[in-house]
């Protein structure tokens, strides 16, 4: 297909703008033949005699074809092209998983590959549809917010918060993408957008309502987490015998009923007491609430024990004697997915760090979202986002089968924010800024900080854990160095150090 050709057949999208007469393509030519050049064409095959059908004919095209070759912004490694050239062979029964469908139509708007022919007729759709996702954000990091929307309106016709997990997936990606263009276009302007999510995340895990109870049951990821970090600080404290922990993110009592169950039941050391203090800025009822159950707790295992709680508004006026740190203690600070939040407040996470440094902690342990979301390519990490929250609807379909009620809810609030988060224009906006745990190995050495053992075999005990889920089979640990890896099949969710 030539290029005179292509001009007939495609109509030019305009940055800054797309009159109502050139805002579709004209269709695209039938033609199957090589395409030498990179032009990019929206194909909407898959979706013929269907209830909901995306046509062509009513969408920007993606290529201005007066201008020299642009190449899309979008980029994918080697391994992930030849893993989904794997993946797309296989037979046209078996469902792919949202992450092998993402590769799928990356490749295609990569490499400008034909239709999604290998694929049986529920992966091609979902596949087109990942594939206007990525067309649109492509538009969205290059300002050309009338061509994506355009594309984001096809998105939403057929994605769906209710239907498969890649049709969430979209749903909610598109949602964000339209209020980025909102923003972008002042069309909205949130206020401290940022902190209002990271303190709703906050009430909601602390307010241990029937979702989060239902989603703690059947979530092996996160139980596998709580596990081995448990066992690294008993693994650790072995020979103390009195303990203080210092916890930042204090989201539940079940984590530090396992570390006083499993010191009250050692009969062979000589204990003394346990002490927790819980550093919080918001819902300190809710807080006092876990320190009540975590008393009761210790008492019906006759283990000395308090609980005490720090409340600061700012992480800037907390001060070394809030904590009431004595000499004789074995001082452990726990750090539950909570730097991620001052990523984007460097002078604060550099005062905490300095803080904890001159409290001199036997031990720290760091949990964290093992993804890089901080990426200052807008597209880079848009799609870093989109595989990450892939395999976490894949996820969460998996363990919550049966449960699909609880399941909207975990989708529609805590992924919904998370996906939010990501997609803000404003960096002073964002709650959360996830990075890869090298980014947090680099930043704690410079504080002194190395690297230690999580325990004698980090992997042995979580992965008898991982036997009591249904979908436990499914779940990935892996080694970085002393760190852990815990992931879903094989993409990376969370990190845990010590």
């Amino acid at each position: 297909m030539g290029k005179e050709k292509l001009k007939k057949s495609k109509v030019i999208c305009e940055e800054g703008g797309v009159s109502e007469e050139d805002s579709v393509a004209s269709v695209i030519s039938p033609s199957k033949e090589k395409i030498d050049m990179p032009e990019k064409q929206i194909i909407s095959s898959s979706y013929q005699n269907e209830s909901q059908v995306l046509k062509s004919d009513e969408v920007c095209s993606l290529v201005d074809t007066n201008s020299d070759i642009k190449y899309p912004s979008f980029s994918w490694s080697d391994e992930e092209i030849r893993n989904c050239e794997a993946e797309c062979f296989k037979l046209v029964d078996q469902k792919l998983s949202t992450n092998a469908i993402i590769r799928l139509a990356g490749e295609k708007y990569i490499l400008f590959s034909e239709e999604f022919s290998n694929l049986n007729k529920d992966d091609a759709r979902d596949a087109e549809l990942v594939f206007y996702l990525l067309a649109s954000a492509d538009k969205v990091g290059q300002k050309q917010f009338d061509c994506a929307r355009k594309l984001l309106e096809h998105c939403e016709e057929v994605s769906s918060c209710v239907g498969n997990p890649v049709q969430r997936l979209v749903y909610y990606f598109s949602k964000a993408l339209n209020e980025k263009i909102d923003r972008e276009t002042m069309k909205t302007i949130p206020l401290n957008l940022g902190m209002k999510q990271l303190m709703d995340v906050e009430k909601e895990m602390l307010s241990m309502n029937s979702t989060v109870l239902a989603l703690a049951k059947v979530n092996p990821v996160g139980h596998y987490t709580q596990v081995a970090g448990i066992q690294a600080i008993v693994y650790h404290v072995n020979e103390a015998r009195k303990v203080h922990i210092i916890d930042f993110t204090i989201k539940g009592w079940q984590q530090h009923s396992m570390l006083i169950q499993a010191v009250a039941l050692d009969s062979e050391r000589h204990f003394e007491h346990l002490k927790i203090t819980a550093v919080g800025t918001t819902t300190k009822s809710k807080i006092e609430e876990i320190g009540n159950r975590l008393t009761s707790f210790s008492q019906s295992l006759n283990l000395s024990f308090s609980f005490n709680v720090v409340m600061v508004d700012d992480i800037l006026n907390l001060e070394e004697e809030h904590l009431s740190v004595n000499s004789d203690e074995t001082v452990v600070v726990y750090s539950n997915y909570f730097l991620r939040s001052m990523l984007g407040q460097p002078d604060r996470l550099e005062y905490l760090i300095t803080l904890i440094g001159n409290i001199n902690p036997h031990l720290m342990i760091v949990a964290e979202v093992e993804s890089n979301h901080n990426l200052p390519v807008f597209v880079t990490h848009f799609t870093e986002a989109l595989f990450f929250f892939g395999a976490q609807f894949d996820y969460l379909e998996a363990c919550m089968k049966s449960d699909e009620s609880n399941r909207i809810i975990v989708e529609s609030f805590y992924f919904s924010k998370g996906i939010h988060n990501i997609m803000e224009t404003d960096e002073k906006q964002r709650a959360f800024r996830e990075v890869k745990v090298d980014v947090w190995r680099s930043f704690f050495h410079r504080f002194g900080m190395q690297d230690t053992p999580l325990s004698m075999s980090p992997l042995s005990q979580p992965k008898i854990e991982l036997k009591n889920y249904t979908c436990g089979n499914s779940c990935t640990l892996d080694m970085d160095g002393e760190c852990l890896i815990i992931g879903w099949k094989k993409t990376p969710f969370y990190s845990l150090s010590a």
